[in-house]
């Protein structure tokens, strides 16, 4: 096999366990988004083990393996990759989805290349002890994390003040230890999307939108935001956003969030007008101890 060929393989296959690991991620909020992305990495995966298979160990794999059993690694990989970035911020979640994806990397690797050279005897004794140990590590950093993660509306991540009218003007910014200005656009996007706290800090969150149309800021644990779009999607719940994790702010507009970030972790942050997050308006603030 040659460098350039060996490179592209090996490019499509991690680039699809990473598709597949980012829709793991991030499917309980964008579902079919997160489909097509999950179908995409497959498909990477499946052209580079086809390349593979062209040129190194023909004898011993088909397309019945790479059809089938590819599809089951890849999988496998990328829910055990994406349940080990996303355990402190989302631990209900990897609790299962990493001993699952191990289980299915297992099998997969076993069928694709092992099967003629390992017993099936063999492969059962490993698979219960490593299964045992991989679960048994998942649920001890479960218990570690489960607390700082947040469940429902809790906010153990932090305390807020919402404000969405005069912000510049706002008697909270004598309260804050700094102010994070936040841009709001029609692209989908916040600008920064990804920053950073410190946890005991007081954070004026200035909400600036700079787009033709409505847009709101929500910040919370992924739990938070789980339960926040469980609602929106209830028949005549009227988008209205009376929390003080949330501020809606028209176009145009400024507004604020007054935050105290009180645990280390991850916090999320998204717009939910309708269509506004499956478009990427979403992003983290890493809260540093």
């Amino acid at each position: 096999m040659s460098f350039a060929t060996t490179h592209t393989a090996t490019l499509l296959k991690y680039g699809g366990i990473s598709f597949i690991a980012g829709a793991v991620n991030h499917g309980m909020f964008s579902e079919t988004r997160s489909v097509i992305t999950a179908a995409f990495g497959v498909c990477f995966y499946l052209l580079g083990s086809w390349l593979d298979m062209r040129v190194q160990d023909a004898q011993r794999q088909s397309w019945a393996d790479v059809l089938g059993v590819g599809i089951v690694s890849s999988i496998g990989l990328g829910f055990f990759t994406g349940g080990l970035q996303h355990f402190p911020d989302s631990p209900d979640r990897s609790l299962w989805v990493v001993p699952l994806g191990f289980t299915l990397s297992l099998l997969g690797m076993y069928y694709m290349d092992w099967r003629s050279r390992m017993s099936v005897n063999r492969l059962i004794t490993y698979a219960l002890f490593s299964i045992a140990v991989v679960s048994a590590c998942s649920a001890l950093a479960w218990t570690q994390l489960a607390g700082q993660a947040g469940e429902g509306h809790g906010h153990t991540h932090g305390e807020a003040t919402a404000h969405t009218q005069d912000a510049n003007n706002s008697p909270s910014a004598e309260l804050a230890t700094r102010t994070v200005t936040v841009t709001l656009s029609d692209d989908m996007r916040f600008t920064p999307a990804n920053w950073q706290a410190t946890s005991g800090e007081t954070v004026r969150i200035l909400l600036v939108n700079a787009g033709k149309v409505r847009h709101e800021f929500i910040i919370g644990t992924e739990a938070e935001l789980q339960a926040h779009a469980d609602e929106m999607k209830k028949p005549n719940n009227g988008h209205n956003h009376h929390t003080s994790n949330a501020a809606s702010v028209a176009a145009g507009a400024t507004g604020e969030l007054l935050w105290t970030f009180t645990d280390a972790g991850v916090l999320h942050i998204a717009c939910f007008e309708p269509g506004h997050y499956d478009a990427g308006m979403r992003g983290t603030i890493s809260v540093l101890p």
